[in-house]
């Protein structure tokens, strides 16, 4: 695999891997751990490739245990300490790991469970490498779980092979003459862009300097992270940058060596693109696009002055080499250039699907009878026109908040398992065609006489429980009945309207 190899020949250089505030990791150091790790999961499991459950953050230790799974032949599943404890018991019962590294401490119960003590241990043992026992392109490398319409998280499958397309069809969008540099290292292990940190840039020896939850969160702490970084290049959601760019010390001075923008996860828009213009001239900046699915990203385009003219929204890009997008109508007929119809992708990246769901498996995956790969229905409805594409929206209540993709009918689900809510339905809030927030509009069982900051507060107190933060409405409705549309289901478009 070639992350594998690229770190084993990093690690004869004295390059810097991973920082971490004060601490850092050599390539060196990092082959070793990995090694160590490695080794403990061949000498304690043997040949089992159940994946290994990890629940952290930004840990400096976390990808020396990732690319050590690797290395003992299994694939790896991400949890962030963002999740609730619920969502990771879920995670943890449909996986069944028989070992899970759980560096916070949150009781989760396998046949052996390493904290951040006994992790720290094996990563300082003994271990050599062993490139037989390396994962094969054929077998799962990774699972990320994300939000389900039935209310439970489901687990997206990628393989090594896999992985190994993602870094084909992206590597000339990200080739800006970097052999080592510094790349941004923000987004969570469990959200599938940090692959591109993890697959792309440490091949490439660049140093990954890490900025954790807490960092983002506090402006001062993450604009002096910044100043230190010397970053090459930055990939993140358009959320971290619509941060940034509120305060005027976001500009060049802040980053004088950064090469390249990416954006991705989320609607970029064209505001958020003319100020970066102005705050960075010369600096080209990306839009990129991908479902979790089709790993990680599948077109990308540099953004141009004459974009931010036109009547459509930012393009996402074209469709990388290795990728066929195609533009379907509703009986899976091809559509001419300028139709809007939803978009399918077709090549090496789409995943072999999700993890014990074979029900939406049939409904979301294809092998595509013209060229015998698989192919995976977005649900996006995009156009394409000269080659780039462009995303006009979902066709189903699926959407991006803040980089997340969230299902709503999963937040309405949860709700509804709230006391005293009957029914729920939840909208996005848009904001220049992008999703910034939600709105739940909830039929209660009785009435609960509570002012609605009270009655808020309670609601989001029992959702936490169950859900991420990002997942959680900003706002309730408490409404007597839902209107119907003419199929007799809500309306959800007359309850938009009240927005």
């Amino acid at each position: 695999m070639f992350i594998l190899e690229s770190l084993s020949n990093y690690a004869k250089t004295d390059r810097t891997a991973l920082i971490y505030g004060a601490d850092s990791l050599s390539f060196a150091e990092l082959e070793r751990q990995s090694n160590a790790f490695a080794a403990y999961l061949l000498k304690t499991f043997g040949a089992d490739r159940t994946p290994v459950l990890l629940y952290g953050h930004k840990e400096l230790s976390i990808p020396a245990v990732l690319f050590g799974c690797l290395k003992a032949g299994r694939g790896y599943v991400p949890v962030d300490t963002t999740f609730p404890p619920e969502r990771v018991r879920q995670i943890a019962e449909e996986v069944q790991p028989k070992l899970i590294v759980d560096l916070y401490g949150l009781g989760l119960a396998a046949e052996t469970v390493l904290d951040g003590a006994a992790l720290r241990q094996i990563l300082d043992g003994p271990g050599e490498a062993c490139r037989e026992t390396w994962i094969r392109p054929e077998d799962v490398a990774y699972m990320l779980f994300t939000s389900g319409s039935t209310g439970k998280p489901k687990g997206v499958q990628i393989t090594a092979a896999n992985i190994a397309a993602f870094r084909q069809g992206v590597a000339p969008w990200f080739d800006l003459d970097l052999d080592g540099g510094v790349f941004l290292n923000e987004i969570s292990y469990s959200f599938d862009v940090s692959v591109c940190a993890l697959y792309y840039a440490l091949s490439r020896g660049m140093t990954l300097y890490t900025v954790d939850k807490q960092t983002l969160n506090d402006p001062k702490r993450l604009f002096a992270a910044l100043r230190e970084s010397d970053i090459d290049f930055w990939v993140s959601t358009p959320s971290l940058a619509e941060i940034c760019v509120q305060s005027e010390q976001f500009c060049r001075a802040l980053l004088p060596k950064v090469r390249g923008f990416v954006f991705c996860g989320e609607v970029l828009t064209k505001k958020l693109c003319g100020q970066m213009f102005e705050r960075f001239p010369s600096v080209p900046v990306l839009n990129a696009y991908g479902p979790t699915e089709a790993t990680v990203l599948v077109t990308a385009a540099q953004v141009l002055p004459a974009m931010l003219k036109d009547s459509r929204p930012v393009p996402i890009g074209y469709a990388f080499e290795n990728v066929e997008a195609r533009i379907v109508d509703r009986e899976g007929k091809t559509l001419s250039a300028g139709e809007a119809g939803e978009l399918l992708l077709i090549g090496d990246s789409v995943s072999p699907g999700y993890f014990k769901r074979p029900e939406l498996n049939e409904k979301a995956f294809f092998l595509d009878e013209a060229t015998g790969k698989r192919g995976y229905h977005t649900g996006d409805l995009c156009l394409i026109d000269q080659g780039l594409i462009y995303y006009l929206g979902r066709l189903d209540g699926q959407v991006k908040l803040n980089g997340f993709r969230v299902e709503l009918e999963d937040v309405e689900n949860n709700l509804t398992r709230v006391e005293n809510v009957a029914r729920a339905a939840v909208l996005p809030v848009l904001t220049d065609g992008k999703v910034t927030a939600l709105t739940a509009f909830l039929l209660l069982e009785a009435p609960d006489g509570l002012p609605s900051l009270q009655r808020s507060k309670k609601i989001k107190a029992a959702l936490a429980k169950t859900l991420p933060s990002y997942m959680i409405p900003r706002k309730f409705v408490v409404v007597d009945a839902f209107p119907l549309n003419t199929n007799g289901k809500v309306d959800k478009k007359a309850l938009a309207a009240t927005l």
